[in-house]
């Protein structure tokens, strides 16, 4: 059983938030309901090799050490298979390092985070050869299983259906989102994946 401490800077609250699920590395810091500093970074180098560089580099610019964080939010899929494990090992081994609180959220609903929703809708994040997708209600709540379809599969499938595109989304507000979310055992943190990789295939 693990037992969660608090660490304070102060009475500021700082959480980070790591998102590699995509092409895009991001790290980010949340301290008092506000964006301290992000990292995004687009690289043709494997996110592997530039993701803790990145992330030692934004506590040195913002005047924060690893052990200041209180919370890690991390988006957990789906997207890349290889970035999707890069994130939540890191986010996993660090939230067990410092023994403090860790929750995920899905590549979909960083999205979902940033907009108003009146009516039950599909969300779809496109990748190379299709798109993943989930039904969200007005609440914000999955009402579905995550799923993916090829892009023969996509077009038949929106004809009748109430879908948006996941587009760039605001970091604070997903960071925001992921923060309301229950915190879990970080042992518990697995890669959300929804599409079969070749070997599986």
């Amino acid at each position: 059983m693990i037992i969660y401490t608090t660490r304070k800077v102060g009475d500021i609250m700082l959480s980070l938030f790591i998102d590699t699920h995509s092409p895009y590395l991001i790290l980010a810091l949340m301290e008092q309901d506000k964006l301290l500093n992000y990292k995004e970074i687009k690289e043709k180098l494997d996110s592997s090799t530039i993701c803790m560089p990145t992330l030692i580099n934004l506590l040195k610019e913002s005047n924060r050490q690893i052990k200041d964080v209180k919370k890690i939010i991390v988006v957990n899929g789906p997207g890349s298979f290889t970035g999707e494990r890069l994130g939540v090992t890191i986010a996993k081994t660090l939230a067990y390092t410092l023994n403090i609180p860790i929750t995920t959220m899905t590549s979909l609903e960083t999205y979902l985070s940033s907009i108003k929703i009146t009516s039950p809708i599909y969300l779809a994040l496109e990748e190379k050869n299709g798109y993943f997708l989930a039904q969200f209600n007005e609440k914000k709540e999955c009402i579905s299983d995550y799923f993916y379809l090829n892009k023969e599969e996509y077009n038949q499938f929106k004809q009748d259906k109430n879908i948006e595109l996941v587009k760039r989304y605001d970091i604070l507000q997903a960071i925001k989102f992921g923060s309301q979310k229950k915190a879990i055992n970080c042992h518990l943190v697995k890669p959300l994946y929804v599409k079969k990789i070749e070997v599986e295939k």
